[in-house]
């Protein structure tokens, strides 16, 4: 499970609180910085978890306080957001909990963020509610441009949200706290029989009623992808989705409202790099899916949903404007029939791609000249409209043969 210098430096490890493994740390003055931010930011004896790339570990920096970080090399998977659904990620976690176990900890970290976005504030707003306040769960809230994490913003947020009546905002993410119980729970997951699904940390968290918090850590900017990458991206976080929903319908079907999550740290605002945006090209991805998609999309979206996409096709560019409710409605229709299989899985999640850039063209046209409280603003409307619409979904989940409006 380990490489072979790191097994020598696990048997001779020192009791520690926390766990943190800095995978965004891939050189030496990479790992030099996290070490840094580590010290300043938390005064619980720490284990640094670094990727096993980094040949040397001569970056204890100076101070009362080195002797309380010990670094351990191990074998990391590149960072990617939330869910873990790799083999790789899973073995990490088992990494974690037998270091954590070994040292006593009471605490783990998965800090993904590059070495730049790495503060003293963002360690201790994911360590100190774990260690000190019983937190099992502190997911990451991200300060983004207002065009940045779309997928998470206008998908995964709501859906989530309404579906589960937490709002936790920060769900595809690379910042993580959590703590033993946390981790061991997820670790028993490779117990169970079948199939291993994505693990959505906030559904595991939820369904165990353990304690959930987010905490302020500071901007995460995902690369820019390509359409066909967007493709893949949104089908991958879909279909994981989709299944988590299938696997805990009982529980989100009992669920109404929602309720916000206490928050630690502090907001800060993102740099100033608005990212260039092509809301034609995507308007006109929409209107080839209206034409060439509607075979798929009538397996899946019922008449009414359809009529009111042929109308959106056209209107003019200014006027475009995806209305929050039928968005809701056609992503529940999607999990509705992922669920059923009506074709391919893959093929149906990615016949979803027009519709998303639909929704995207539309909130980049409508919070272009925005201030940062507008955009959360709309939001917040985008997911309180997922919340009125969640009954359509529980009737549609409960008798998909009878309700077809």
């Amino acid at each position: 499970m380990f490489p072979a210098d790191a097994q020598d430096r696990i048997q001779r490890l020192e009791p520690a609180d926390l766990v943190l493994a800095l995978s965004g740390c891939g050189t030496l003055e990479g790992l030099r910085a996290g070490t840094d931010a580590v010290r300043r930011g938390t005064t619980h004896r720490t284990i640094l978890v670094h990727p096993d790339t980094i040949e040397t570990v001569e970056v204890l920096p100076a101070g009362e306080n080195s002797g309380d970080i010990q670094l351990v090399p191990c074998r990391m998977p590149a960072v990617e957001p939330q869910p873990f659904a790799t083999e790789e990620a899973r073995t990490l976690l088992r990494q974690l909990s037998v270091i954590g176990g070994l040292a006593g900890a009471r605490g783990y970290g998965l800090v993904g963020a590059p070495p730049e976005g790495i503060t003293p504030a963002t360690i201790h707003a994911l360590a100190d509610p774990v260690i000190n306040l019983q937190i099992d769960l502190a997911l990451p809230s991200y300060s983004r441009h207002r065009f940045d994490g779309l997928i998470n913003r206008g998908v995964v947020y709501p859906l989530v949200r309404a579906l589960y009546g937490k709002r936790a905002d920060g769900q595809l993410g690379v910042d993580f706290g959590l703590s033993a119980r946390m981790l061991s729970a997820l670790i028993g997951q490779d117990d169970r029989p079948g199939p291993r699904p994505s693990i959505w940390l906030l559904t595991e968290a939820i369904e165990r009623n353990f304690q959930v918090c987010q905490a302020h850590v500071g901007t995460f900017l995902p690369p820019v992808e390509t359409s066909s990458e967007l493709s893949t991206s949104l089908a991958r976080v879909l279909g994981s989705l989709f299944d988590d929903m299938e696997q805990h319908a009982s529980l989100w079907q009992r669920v109404r409202g929602s309720q916000p999550l206490q928050t630690f740290g502090d907001a800060v605002a993102p740099p100033d790099e608005p990212r260039p945006v092509d809301v034609r090209t995507m308007v006109e991805s929409f209107r080839l899916g209206v034409l060439n998609l509607p075979d798929i999309w009538m397996r899946v979206l019922p008449p009414a949903s359809l009529i009111e996409l042929g109308r959106l096709a056209r209107v003019p560019l200014d006027q475009f404007r995806l209305p929050d409710a039928l968005w809701a409605r056609i992503v529940f229709d999607f999990a509705l029939g992922h669920r059923l299989r009506v074709i391919n899985r893959d093929h149906l999640l990615r016949a979803m791609t027009p519709l998303y850039l639909a929704w995207v063209a539309s909130f980049m046209l409508e919070v272009c000249d925005a201030s940062r409280g507008g955009v959360r603003d709309r939001l917040e409307r985008l997911c309180l409209a997922f919340e009125a619409e969640k009954p359509y979904v529980i009737a549609r989940w409960r008798w998909p043969d009878r309700f077809n409006p």
